[in-house]
Order: C-alpha cells, then sequence, then structure tokens
C-alpha cells in the first residue's frame, strides 16, 4: 500500500507497482482546462487519480488491460474521493480507440517500453512492461484518433526512445510541444523524456529536471513538483 496526500494506492493485485515514473507524468502533464482525460494502462489508477486531484471538473477514463490490475484500480479510485469522476474499463486500448468515437481533451500515458529480448519471467508483469503488449505506433495511432482538435497528449519513456517517439508521432500528425529530461541524479545523463503533443502547432517548451542533487538530496524543482502528492514533501 502506498499513501498519498489525498488518496491511497492499493497494489497487491497488480504486477506493476506505483513508482517515480507515474508520479512524475501525473504531476508533470499540463491538464489546464482539460474536460476529458484518457489514461491509457492505467495499472493501479494512480495517474488516474493524479489527474483528478489537479483538474477538479475533469470526467477520466483509464483504460487496463490485466483483469487484476483492472480491479485494484477500481478498488483504488472507489476508496477515494474522486470515484464519481473516473470510470475504469478493462479493456485492450487497440480494441478501444476502433470501437469508440469519443474525443478527449488530454491523453496521458506511462506505456510500456522494454522490450521482449530482455525477458521476464512473471507474464503478468511482461505485459505490464514490454512495449509487446501495446507498441508505440499502435498507441499513437488510437491517439491520433481520439484527441480532440487542440487536444494535448502526454507520455514518459526512456531517454533513449524519444527521437522515434517524436518521429511516429509526427506521422500521425502530433507534434511536440513540451520536453523534460529526467536526470536522477546531478551530473548524470538523463533517464526519461516527459513528452507532450498537439493535433496543433505550438511553441516548443524545453527544460529539464534533476530528482536528486550531488549529495544524494532530493532537488527543490522535484520537491515543487510532486509536492501536492507525496506525503515526505
Amino acid at each position: 500500500m502506498f499513501t498519498f496526500k489525498q488518496f491511497v494506492i492499493h497494489q497487491d493485485q497488480t504486477a506493476m507497482k506505483a513508482g517515480t515514473d507515474g508520479v512524475l507524468l501525473g504531476a508533470w502533464c499540463d491538464i489546464s482546462g482539460a474536460y476529458k482525460i484518457l489514461d491509457i494502462g492505467t495499472g493501479t489508477g494512480l495517474i488516474a487519480l493524479m489527474c483528478a486531484q489537479r483538474a477538479l471538473d475533469a470526467a477520466i477514463s483509464a483504460i487496463e488491460i490485466d483483469p487484476d490490475a483492472c480491479s485494484q484500480a477500481q478498488q483504488n479510485i472507489r476508496e477515494s474521493k474522486f470515484g464519481d469522476r473516473i470510470s475504469v474499463i478493462n479493456s485492450d486500448f487497440r480494441n478501444y480507440y476502433i470501437a469508440n468515437s469519443q474525443k478527449f481533451s488530454h491523453i496521458v500515458s506511462n506505456p510500456p517500453f522494454f522490450t521482449a529480448t530482455l525477458g521476464c519471467p512473471d507474464q503478468k508483469r511482461q505485459l505490464a512492461r514490454h512495449t509487446l503488449s501495446l507498441p508505440f505506433a499502435e498507441l499513437i495511432k488510437g491517439v491520433a484518433c481520439m484527441l480532440d482538435t487542440g487536444g494535448k497528449f502526454s507520455v514518459i519513456i526512456p531517454w533513449s526512445e524519444k527521437l522515434d517517439f517524436v518521429r511516429l508521432c509526427a506521422l500521425r500528425g502530433l507534434h511536440l510541444c513540451r520536453k523534460t529530461a529526467v536526470i536522477s541524479r546531478e551530473g548524470n545523463e538523463p533517464i526519461r523524456a516527459m513528452l507532450s503533443f498537439s493535433n496543433i502547432i505550438l511553441p516548443l517548451i524545453q527544460n529539464q529536471l534533476i530528482i536528486r542533487d550531488s549529495h544524494g538530496n532530493y532537488t527543490t524543482s522535484y520537491k515543487q513538483l510532486t509536492s501536492d502528492f507525496y506525503l515526505k514533501f
């Protein structure tokens, strides 16, 4: 169990636990003015709950392919004060976007990104982590179909994958409008890219976020970004 300031995450039934990537994306994505949000691969429901906490008037749909994770997300959302605004759907996103014509003002995803060649003994963990379950090209194709005009799509991916991801988005008419390089410790190379796209051309904002300084302490910028959620801040 992971306790945040305004909700609790139970995670005993899920393959992928609540982690830094999800918290970063949920706190970073620009959902100001968003009225209808889609969380693809919700897992425990963490990002959906973070979005509900931040966007008080938004209706949120959360897609999860694994039945056990979906059940856990439903539990976490049901026990929160945001339950009336979040719907959890047990579905493969590739089927979901084909069957639905609705549009979203913001789509967010902490997608699977480990390649199948890395191997994983736990089948559910492999499903949650590997691009085999939802290749980037399929994710982006579906997002392009479901994003409302002027809407935004935000993801967190490995830094090494950013150029290919941006290229795939461009092929679907999604233009990069924000990029943050995530650095785990001051002086190190980036490990993650947080990227935001829109189907209209917007000025590109670029910056970096360092999680810990050279002494191993959390940086002020990281604390400021996550302070509405982490109890320790």
